[in-house]
């Protein structure tokens, strides 16, 4: 598996000995706790409704924002690959 590196979001977010964010793939991801699942952060959505193939927008590691496919399933595919509603939060 390639490296994921680390996720800097500046000197005011708190350090523990558990990564709580990370770049994976150019995109941010977030965790509650080290048992946790990491999960994405949706930031919006196309005018499609639930239930129907669609493009949302995941928030990038470098801050910024980028549209991937999002299913009739409700999966986005990130890096080729499809993650389930509990893998993203919006």
């Amino acid at each position: 598996m390639a490296d994921q590196g680390t996720f800097d979001f500046g000197p005011d977010v708190p350090r523990s000995s558990v990564a709580l964010k990370r770049d994976f793939h150019g995109f941010a991801q977030f965790r509650e706790d080290e048992h946790s699942p990491w999960v994405f952060y949706v930031c919006g959505f196309d005018s499609t409704v639930t239930g129907e193939a669609g493009q949302c927008t995941v928030l990038r590691a470098d801050g910024g924002r980028e549209c991937v496919p999002i299913d009739a399933e409700d999966r986005i595919t990130i890096a080729g690959r499809k993650y389930g509603r509990q893998h993203w939060n919006h």
